[in-house]
């Protein structure tokens, strides 16, 4: 415990935000219905997260940003008493010392930003401007499904990969110290981000596909070049996307369940409480085999063998997801992450490097390259 708590531990994605949406709670409380909350984050030794402002595929691009800006307040209302924003690596290390959580918040689903009118100039560039201003740090490009300029890993393609207008957002992105973010895209749009941007890219919570075959982890061949640019991956720790058993009764959870989740679309944003609690529901009445922390470390050690110690992180989706680990079911439970890197093998500076300085050093890279 003494080597963990003088880690810097960052976990790159949670869904905080979305809770408190459907549920406002007090952070600083225990939280017994969720993942997420301060004494965790305590027991736990974790010093920053990312609070992802979660826009979901159906809403409108006007409906999209108005439902950023809401998850915005609501979450700057629930900081204080130990969890304080933090807009820069800098930031993130004058929390930690202080003995405070840092929050950094992602915007999820980058179809808000808008389309771009003529080549070179973006149709609306205010509010990826708002973003920046708001602290935003990253911006996954698409979540589920494909939109206007960029395909989803987990719908069927419509640009091949980035919409000609996706490029000067991307590189928009570049210029104001936003890092791209490739978890939830295609392939296709994975290498094309690669090749636009000027600053490498992170993959805020996806896993390693060559052990759990879903769309939404990364192949090796990708996963390796994230690391050669420069970038990092961050192993996600929904069971779905680490424990292959577990991965295909999802997938058979997901055909049974689908209609019921179409038609929670439209109530949205009239009763978020009903359509977390229904959500939850559909998902609990059909529970995904137990995962335990070993396959996670399993993806950990697969990609530190792909791209190097360097290059890997984690992401853990807490608060997005419904089935977490055996062994990992909460922040609190990050000492025996750190404890099961170490007995795996991994030297203590690499451990150091995946729980948090790599996240940390491709932060403080995209603000130095904004223009």
């Amino acid at each position: 415990m003494s080597f963990h708590d003088d880690c810097l531990v960052f976990d790159g994605h949670t869904d905080v935000p979305s809770r408190l949406w459907e549920s406002p709670a007090d952070l600083a409380a225990p939280l017994p219905d969720r993942h997420v909350d301060l004494p965790r984050l305590r027991r736990g030794g974790v010093d920053a997260l990312v609070f992802a402002l979660y826009v979901p595929a159906s809403l409108s691009v006007a409906a999209g940003r108005e439902h950023a800006r809401t998850l915005f307040r609501l979450s700057r209302e629930r900081l204080g008493r130990g969890l304080v924003q933090a807009t820069s690596a800098e930031e993130v290390r004058r929390a930690a010392s202080r003995g405070e959580v840092a929050v950094v918040f992602g915007l999820e689903n980058g179809r808000p930003l808008g389309a771009v009118r003529q080549p070179g100039g973006l149709g609306d560039p205010g509010f990826l401007g708002e973003c920046a201003a708001m602290g935003v740090r990253y911006v996954t490009l698409t979540h589920n499904a494909s939109h206007e300029w960029c395909d989803a890993s987990t719908d069927a393609p419509i640009h091949g990969g980035l919409a000609p207008a996706g490029i000067p957002l991307i590189r928009e992105m570049n210029r104001r110290g936003i890092l791209p973010d490739v978890s939830h895209v295609s392939d296709a749009a994975v290498a094309q981000v690669l090749a636009v941007s000027t600053v490498p890219p992170v993959a805020s919570h996806s896993s390693a596909r060559a052990l759990c075959d879903v769309p939404r982890n990364l192949p090796d061949g990708l996963v390796r070049e994230i690391a050669r640019r420069g970038g990092v991956v961050m192993a996600n720790s929904y069971a779905a996307f680490v424990g292959p058993e577990a991965a295909r009764a999802n997938a058979k959870r997901l055909e049974e369940i689908g209609p019921a989740l179409a038609e929670l679309d439209e109530p949205y944003l009239r009763d978020p409480a009903k359509y977390g609690e229904e959500i939850r529901r559909l998902f609990a009445d059909r529970p995904l085999p137990p995962v335990p922390l070993a396959a996670f470390v399993d993806h950990l050690i697969h990609l530190v063998e792909l791209g190097g110690e360097e290059h890997v992180g984690i992401g853990t989706d807490f608060d997005g997801i419904t089935e977490p680990l055996d062994g990992f079911e909460d922040p609190s439970r990050f000492p025996d992450l750190t404890a099961a890197l170490l007995e795996r093998g991994v030297d203590k500076p690499g451990v150091r490097l995946i729980l948090g300085e790599n996240f940390l050093r491709l932060l403080s890279q995209a603000e130095k390259a904004a223009g």
